[in-house]
């Protein structure tokens, strides 16, 4: 390849590096996130909640008199993965507690879903006639005679009508699911309202410092609709491009089709409203996104959704369906139906190209191939990432062989390629000609290099995307990685974190580049190469362990696979440095 394609395809690589990593939702103002190990914090004053939402009815929607959040009863009903709490108030979800997810390394606490927000999960609003905004249904619910560990009902008012909501377990559905079915029986003659029904809210996560996995999602079974935070936060823009004032409240509607679910979830965990059938879900689905105040000014979101589906014979209408809580495990998601598995977020590359085939095929690999190191104990999930590395090399084993001999070959005519560079430099045309001519006569190929950078750059940027939300890898340790889904920071100083991974990986890469034969005798292309051998480490050093270990575990290989064929017998070829070239 001569410098001009090379600067030109280092130039492609290195815009491609610093789009995809530097085109991400800005960081929100300090505060915005909240460390994994904050799983409970102290209740919010309802005025702290967004003016859409009132505490307090109007007479003209709900009759009852709304029940203090203090004197409210608590109903507790639960499975092996999940401990519901559920509300008097409302007579909706208060809590779930994920018996077998931890807050952080200690072990020592679970992860609590709708901590810290006022309102419940599944919480129903009606929509004011007269002001068009949305209002929580706060009265008093009861729990019906049957209730057991896995199943109740709760019975309550809403303007005359009777409402009845179901919560249970069932053994043919996941097991982070809970199914729930809400009836509204009106008055005779009157037609029931439709109601809202909230997705709940998470804590960010640390490690989400730009909130990026922070959203409400929706999604019609075509389109994938997201909010983030950023809409409720003012914005400048970009010299004034894409600024905004902050909104206090973000409708989405779906008005060709209706929304097969709405979700809300931070980096690992997801919640996710999702009816159960097409007669449940209507002709249209309508969506409020509100942010939810947590203390010391930190910020969460949840979203209102409202399927219109038209009233049964006795004007009564039923939401049915189940409501996903818990982790984004690729297995799991991926068996839920209507195409949840969207949760997982992946990223793409300049906003437009998506990685999402790949990503799913990579944590399948390392799914299937953690199944079989199960039996090495708590580091099954390193050794998988380990053993992912040396399959994917084995995979590109001959693409990088090619490389290295196209490289061994135009390093050996890289002086007579130099030559026929200065002596038609001043004509272009006939110096590509006789370029050409001496790659033919030669068997050559100057691009035969660039094939495995093309194959190995979206395995990266895979797992780069795959391993920001791989909840599986979260809190599993290997060596001294703490957390492979965070970075693997050894200790502090002056509070800089001092992460060895990153290092290592730029090292081995060095040493990789170093050993790899130079078709060039070009310095502007080792300084290039010393730049890339500076900025991967740089790039890498916030990312998760799980991705500088699979780095640096691919360049020990290629230093490998480099002094294997170091020694292998070039192919006999008739050198041209003899010829002429005319001038």
């Amino acid at each position: 390849m001569d410098r001009k394609n090379f600067f030109l395809g280092m130039a492609c690589i290195v815009g491609a590096f610093a789009l995809f990593f530097l085109t991400k939702p800005a960081p929100q103002p300090a505060g915005a996130s909240v460390p994994a190990a904050q799983v409970q914090a102290k209740t919010i004053a309802p005025t702290a909640l967004s003016p859409v939402l009132n505490t307090s009815l109007a007479p003209s929607t709900q009759a009852a008199k709304p029940v203090a959040r203090a004197d409210a009863k608590s109903f507790v009903i639960e499975n092996e993965r999940i401990k519901v709490t559920l509300s008097s108030r409302g007579g909706a979800i208060s809590k779930v507690e994920l018996k077998k997810e931890f807050a952080d390394v200690t072990k020592t606490q679970v992860v609590i879903f709708n901590s810290g927000n006022d309102e419940s999960a599944l919480a129903i609003a009606v929509k004011n006639p007269t002001t068009g905004k949305l209002e929580a249904i706060l009265s008093e619910f009861v729990a019906q005679p049957g209730a057991s560990a896995n199943s109740i009902t709760l019975v309550g008012s809403l303007d005359g009508a009777r409402v009845e909501r179901t919560f249970s377990f069932a053994e043919t559905i996941e097991a982070y699911s809970l199914r729930f079915a809400t009836k509204v029986i009106p008055a005779a003659g009157k037609p029931a309202p439709s109601i809202w029904v909230s997705t709940g809210s998470w804590q960010p996560t640390e490690a989400d410092s730009a909130n990026q996995f922070l959203s409400v999602l929706a999604y019609d079974g075509d389109e994938l609709t997201r909010v983030g935070l950023d809409v409720f936060t003012d914005s400048s823009g970009f010299f004034g491009l894409g600024s905004h004032k902050a909104e206090s409240e973000h409708p989405v509607a779906s008005v060709a089709k209706p929304l097969l679910w709405v979700a809300s979830g931070n980096q690992f965990f997801a919640s996710i409203v999702h009816p159960r059938d097409a007669a449940a879900r209507g002709t249209r689905t309508e969506v409020m996104v509100l942010p939810v105040p947590l203390e010391a000014g930190k910020r969460s979101l949840h979203a209102f959704a409202s399927w219109e589906t038209v009233p049964a014979a006795d004007l009564s209408r039923t939401l049915e369906g189940d409501f996903f809580v818990g982790p984004k495990e690729y297995a799991r998601v991926a068996a839920l139906p209507d195409g949840q598995v969207a949760v997982l977020q992946f990223s793409k590359l300049l906003g437009f190209i998506s990685f999402g085939a790949i990503c799913k095929l990579l944590l399948a690999t390392l799914g299937g191939v953690h199944w079989l190191l199960e039996w090495s104990g708590s580091w099954s999930w390193g050794w998988a990432i380990v053993l992912l590395t040396c399959l994917i090399k084995i995979i590109t084993w001959p693409l990088t062989a090619v490389q290295m001999k196209a490289a061994k070959k135009m390093q050996k005519f890289a002086k007579p390629m130099q030559d026929i560079r200065e002596k038609l430099k001043d004509n272009p045309e006939k110096m590509q000609k006789e370029l050409m001519k001496l790659y033919t006569e030669n068997k050559i190929n100057p691009f035969a290099g660039c094939l495995p950078i093309l194959i190995q750059m979206p395995i990266f940027f895979g797992l780069y995307t795959a391993f920001q939300t791989t909840v599986e890898l979260r809190l599993h340790s290997f060596l001294w990685i703490h957390d492979l889904s965070a970075p693997d920071t050894v200790f502090h100083i002056g509070g800089f974190p001092v992460n060895l991974l990153p290092i290592l990986m730029g090292l081995s890469m060095w040493q990789s580049m170093r050993m790899t034969p130079n078709p060039s005798a070009d310095s502007s292309q080792k300084t290039i190469f010393l730049m890339m051998t500076l900025l991967f480490p740089i790039i890498c050093y916030p990312m998760p362990a799980a991705l500088t270990l699979y780095m640096t575990i691919q360049n020990l290989l290629t230093i490998l696979q480099t002094w294997l064929t170091k020694d292998e017998p070039d192919v006999v070829v008739i050198p041209p440095a003899t010829k002429k070239v005319k001038g």
